[in-house]
C-alpha cells in the first residue's frame, strides 16, 4: 500500500479555516483527505476524527444516518478546541460503494436493518480499511489521537495498524426520526458505545460562523 501525498491548501469552512492536506492510495486510485487546524505535530494527543465517506448524509443532508450530523460536530469541536485532524476517507457506505448502498437502502425500505441489507447483497457488514491512516498521520506528525467515535471496532482497528489511541471521546448528534432504527442497529449488532438517549435531536445541531 502507497499513500502519496499531493498537495495542501487553506479550506475555509463555518467553523475555522482548515488547511486541506489531499493524498493518493496508488494502489486502488482513490483520493483522501485530512484536514488540520493547528499545530498537530507537538507530540501532545490530537483531537481527531476518521470519517468515511458519505455523500447522501454529508452532502445531500440525508437523515437516514448519522453521519452529516457526526462531519459537522467533529468539525466544530476541533474549531471550539483550535487543534485537531479530520482524516476523510472514500469508503462510502462502509465500504461497498454508493450503488450498492442505494441498493442496500433498497432493501432498508423494504424492512431490512442496515447490517441485513449488507448481507443480502452478499457483502459484510462493514469493509472499510483504516491502515491506510497511518501513512496520513505520520506525514501529518501526529503520534497519538484523542479520537471521536464510538465505534470500538475503529478504535482496534486503528490500534491494530499502529496508530495510538490516547482517548475514545463520544460523538453522539443527529438523532431524529429517520435514523432511530439505523443507530438502535449500530449499537445492537455493530457495537457501537452509545444509547438513543444520549443522542442530541437533529435540530439542536447549529453551525456557528466565526469571523
Amino acid at each position: 500500500m502507497t499513500i502519496r501525498f499531493i498537495a495542501a491548501s487553506r479550506l475555509p469552512t463555518p467553523w475555522a479555516t482548515f488547511t486541506m492536506h489531499g493524498f493518493e492510495d496508488e494502489a486502488t486510485g482513490k483520493d483522501h483527505i485530512a484536514l488540520t487546524l493547528g499545530d498537530v505535530a507537538d507530540g501532545e494527543p490530537v483531537l481527531g476524527r476518521v470519517h468515511s465517506e458519505c455523500l447522501t448524509g454529508d452532502a445531500l443532508f440525508s437523515m437516514r444516518c448519522d453521519c452529516g450530523y457526526q462531519l459537522q460536530e467533529a468539525l466544530k469541536r476541533i474549531a471550539d478546541e483550535g487543534r485537531g485532524v479530520l482524516l476523510y476517507l472514500r469508503q462510502e457506505g462502509r465500504g461497498i460503494g454508493l450503488l450498492n448502498k442505494i441498493r442496500a437502502y433498497h432493501l432498508q425500505d423494504q424492512g431490512a436493518d442496515t447490517v441485513e441489507a449488507n448481507e443480502q447483497l452478499g457483502f459484510g457488514a462493514d469493509l472499510r480499511r483504516y491502515d491506510l491512516c497511518v501513512p496520513m498521520l505520520e506525514h501529518l506528525g501526529i503520534t497519538s489521537l484523542r479520537l471521536m467515535t464510538n465505534n470500538p471496532r475503529k478504535v482496534d482497528a486503528l490500534t491494530q495498524a499502529g496508530v495510538t489511541i490516547a482517548e475514545r471521546v463520544p460523538l453522539t448528534t443527529g438523532l431524529n426520526p429517520h435514523n432511530e432504527q439505523y443507530l438502535s442497529t449500530k449499537a445492537g449488532k455493530l457495537g457501537h458505545m452509545m444509547a438513543l438517549g444520549d443522542f442530541t435531536q437533529a435540530g439542536d445541531v447549529d453551525i456557528e460562523r466565526k469571523p
